[in-house]
């Protein structure tokens, strides 16, 4: 602004309408000057991508977009919504992509089964945010124009960045999407999680960064030889040098890690492969390991199959048996391609039981 010969002022008042408003454009910003809205509007994009489809699951509940980028390159997010449990708040999550595509080739994840095009931009990667967050705030002003009261709903309360690519192999792009949307959007930075196929100089580099982001490791097998099988990453950092990573991480940090851990049927989802996968977390300070267990997703040319409940079962109560501490997921979105592993660009059909694709709000 100052290079434009305006106020100073006039940058909180940009940041403001960008981050805090529901304007879709440099001409609702209403108390900017109209030559200077026009100036904006002639110099820059106020979004750089655009939303295509809209795909919404049959409770309402989570909502996968496609937007199309300014070369025509297409990316998803998703958008989830959980209900308050105990004196917890209702949450808004936003999984973002933070690649169009993605090199590493995970052998059970659609995104990796498409190759890699490009990293995103800052951007690119804020806008899937700020996206469901107008939208959100549209739906406020609606239900408060119709006299239903003040709107309860937070527009976004956590960022997850699990969507297509990965993060840290955009490492520059991904940390500055963190920092806009902790001082511009005003999202605390424990609110938002990283994950990452476990490469080991960039988790170090993030641990020295002295941010309060989560970890999230996608681990997936017990041992290099099946983690190689599963993860093509594995083979440039083994499991000796992971863990290690996440040790620091978790020194310098203060935050536990998650291990993101897929359930394939006969693949990794015995008492056996459990009891493997508790020894080699139990080197980790107490309670700074946590273990997520995801249950496997349908994906285009899949090759492993969901592992049933009763497999899931035991594996889960192995580990409890053995004090580690888990989870297991709640899958959001999987009839809809919005579950873990099944997002990727261009046309599709919507999925089994998800509602038609619209043109996005």
């Amino acid at each position: 602004m100052a290079s434009w010969g305006e106020p100073s002022f006039r940058a909180s008042q940009l940041l403001r309408w960008v981050y805090g408003s529901e304007a879709a454009s440099f001409d609702e910003m209403t108390d900017l000057p109209e030559a200077l809205r026009g100036k904006l509007s002639a110099a820059l994009h106020f979004e750089s991508l655009a939303p295509v489809t809209r795909v919404t699951s049959a409770d309402g509940k989570t909502t996968r977009t496609l937007f199309r980028l300014g070369d025509g390159k297409a990316i998803e997010a998703v958008l989830m919504e959980y209900d308050p449990l105990g004196l917890g708040r209702e949450r808004r999550t936003v999984c973002v992509s933070t690649q169009a595509g993605c090199a590493f080739g995970c052998a059970f994840c659609a995104t990796g089964q498409q190759g890699f095009e490009r990293s995103l931009t800052p951007g690119e990667i804020t806008d899937q945010v700020l996206h469901y967050a107008r939208v959100a705030m549209k739906e406020a002003a609606r239900h408060t124009s119709e006299g239903e009261g003040a709107w309860k709903r937070p527009p976004i309360t956590n960022v997850v960045f699990m969507g297509m690519g990965e993060p840290l192999a955009n490492y520059t792009a991904t940390l500055q999407a963190i920092e806009n949307l902790n001082g511009g959007f005003g999202l605390g930075a424990r609110h938002m999680t990283v994950s990452t196929v476990g490469l080991v100089p960039q988790i170090k580099r993030l641990a020295r960064e002295g941010l309060q982001v989560g970890l999230a490791i996608s681990l997936h097998a017990p041992n290099d030889d099946l983690r190689q099988r599963l993860v093509p990453a594995a083979k440039k950092y083994p499991l000796d040098a992971l863990l290690e990573a996440c040790r620091d991480y978790i020194a310098r940090t203060g935050r536990r890690v998650t291990f993101e851990y897929v359930m394939l049927a006969g693949v990794n989802d015995s008492r056996r492969e459990a009891a493997e996968l508790a020894r080699l977390l139990r080197g980790l300070p107490p309670g700074a390991g946590h273990v997520n267990l995801i249950p496997a997703n349908a994906v285009p040319k899949g090759l492993f199959q969901p592992s049933s409940k009763e497999s899931i079962k035991a594996f889960q109560d192995e580990l409890i048996r053995r004090h580690i501490p888990n989870t297991l997921r709640v899958e959001r979105g999987a009839l809809i391609d919005a579950g873990c592993g099944q997002l990727r660009g261009g046309g599709r059909g919507t999925g089994v039981g998800g509602r038609a694709p619209s043109p996005d709000p």
